[in-house]
């Protein structure tokens, strides 16, 4: 079950990636990632609206550290979607997917998860896949300076993502798979929002349909991709739903096959035979 949610998070992770870049290309990175963060927090209330559920349970020093949290998560969409704005998505989509390894270390280091050896090795085997999937690294030659950028700022982003991706599944053991997700997403929105106020960017000046349906699509889908994966850790340990979800990065590869005639090399197809051996591997383990 943790499993397949995990999956169905590197689907929604995947596909709000896509969706994000055709955006971010458009309209600016802030932009979206301010936008999309409204659209989820509306999206959240109505779901913590619908279930009934309360933030009875959350403690003061809970809500602290959800607020770092969700400091943490407007940070990452910040470098991230900036990234994706201007560097190559073969490349910056699967540097950002080896988030897991950071968050599965931060499951060992201060959940006190221990991994089994088939678990281990699943986690090395789908990783070292995603990365030789969707990096070609050939492509980083002759790469405009601005794209160089774009490829440091997807190394912060795997970082700190792999913080805020364990903070919102570590307090979803505890409360649930809902309000740690609300909560998060709520902080990061009133920590943009307080950027957006000092930039003197407060206003939403998305005047195009299809640009707004494309942020709010972006939103509806990277939130659900939180929920699934919350829901996940509910039923496995959150190392083993970090790999099942890590290779959404194959997601863009396979949009560029089929929508913009990319063609990836020898090298990323036997990335993609790693990531599938890892997720079988992953699943007789666990």
């Amino acid at each position: 079950m943790g499993i397949g949610l995990g999956l169905g998070a590197a689907l929604a992770w995947g596909s709000a990636d896509v969706l994000a870049t055709i955006a971010s290309r458009r309209t600016g990175a802030f932009r979206v990632v301010l936008g999309f963060h409204v659209v989820a927090v509306a999206f959240l209330a109505v779901l913590v609206g619908a279930t009934g559920e309360t933030l009875s349970g959350i403690s003061a020093g809970d809500l602290a550290w959800l607020a770092v949290v969700g400091v943490l998560g407007g940070v990452a969409y910040l470098t991230f979607y900036r990234a994706l704005a201007i560097g190559p998505i073969s490349i910056v989509s699967p540097i950002v997917a080896a988030y897991a390894a950071v968050t599965v270390v931060l499951a060992v280091l201060i959940g006190g998860e221990r991994p089994g050896p088939g678990e281990i090795a699943a986690v090395v085997v789908v990783i070292l896949g995603v990365l030789l999937a969707s990096s070609d690294l050939t492509q980083i030659r002759g790469l405009e300076r601005v794209a160089l950028v774009g490829i440091v700022l997807a190394l912060v982003t795997a970082v700190v993502i792999g913080g805020f991706v364990y903070g919102v599944a570590h307090f979803g053991e505890e409360h649930g798979w809902l309000v740690p997700v609300f909560l998060a997403r709520g902080f990061s929105a009133l920590f943009l929002l307080a950027l957006s106020l000092r930039n003197g960017e407060w206003r939403f000046p998305y005047r195009s349909p299809s640009l707004l349906g494309l942020i709010a699509a972006v939103g509806v889908v990277d939130t659900s991709a939180y929920v699934l994966f919350s829901v996940g850790v509910r039923h496995a340990d959150t190392s083993v739903v970090a790999t099942a979800a890590a290779p959404y990065a194959v997601v863009p590869i396979l949009a560029g096959v089929f929508m913009f005639g990319e063609r990836p090399r020898p090298t990323q197809w036997a990335g993609i035979g790693l990531v599938l051996a890892g997720l079988v591997l992953l699943g007789l383990s666990a």
